[in-house]
């Protein structure tokens, strides 16, 4: 899953159809994806509670001033589901260690429930407090990509761990997420909702 952004619409052509100008799809650690004329390009696009899919058509790509797509306007875009992105239940492994503390070794905890801007982490020896900041690594599967999160996060709260795990529970604010990472965490969710 690639990460693109709308950038602009064309004028209205005589047909009375406009054409779709997007960046050049990226993903964090992987080459940009190149696209040819002609090729039909499906989108899921994420936009407030809503997820809509839509199919267009490469008219042009082009590298000047900077790497865009145009594509045909997108015929029918149907909502899909909505996407509250509330906390979502994981039982995900994570290692976290306090940022700034570079003897400290990293922890294993777990990722207990999580949303595209936090998540709350279950480790078993506190050795953090409300406003440090951890470094959060662990890794999801949407769809068949394996995607690595290592982050940055503001503890906003710690709390005793639910009931039957041992140790505690920081309510953690992810800070450094790059915009494919979040888009990849919002697909994982959406996916695990259906």
């Amino acid at each position: 899953m690639y990460a693109s952004r709308v950038i602009g619409f064309s004028a209205v052509r005589r047909n009375g159809e406009r054409s779709l100008l997007v960046t050049q799809p990226v993903m964090q650690g992987v080459a940009p994806l190149e696209l040819a004329h002609g090729e039909t390009v499906e989108f899921g696009a994420l936009r407030g509670r809503g997820v809509f899919g839509f199919a267009c058509t490469v008219d042009a790509t082009s590298h000047e001033p900077f790497s865009y797509v145009v594509l045909s306007g997108p015929g029918a875009i149907p909502r899909l589901h909505a996407a509250k992105f509330a906390r979502m239940p994981t039982r995900l492994a994570a290692l976290d260690s306090i940022e700034g503390q570079p003897s400290a070794s990293p922890q294993l905890g777990r990722v207990s429930d999580i949303k595209p801007y936090g998540m709350s982490l279950t480790v078993p020896v506190p050795s953090a407090h409300t406003g440090d900041r951890l470094r959060v690594s662990f890794r999801f599967s949407p769809d068949v990509i394996d995607v690595e999160i290592d982050t940055s996060a503001l503890v906003r709260h710690v709390d005793a761990a639910e009931s039957g795990d041992a140790g505690i529970a920081y309510g953690l604010e992810c800070e450094t997420l790059e915009p494919s990472q979040r888009i990849a965490l919002k697909s994982f969710m959406a996916e695990h909702r259906c």
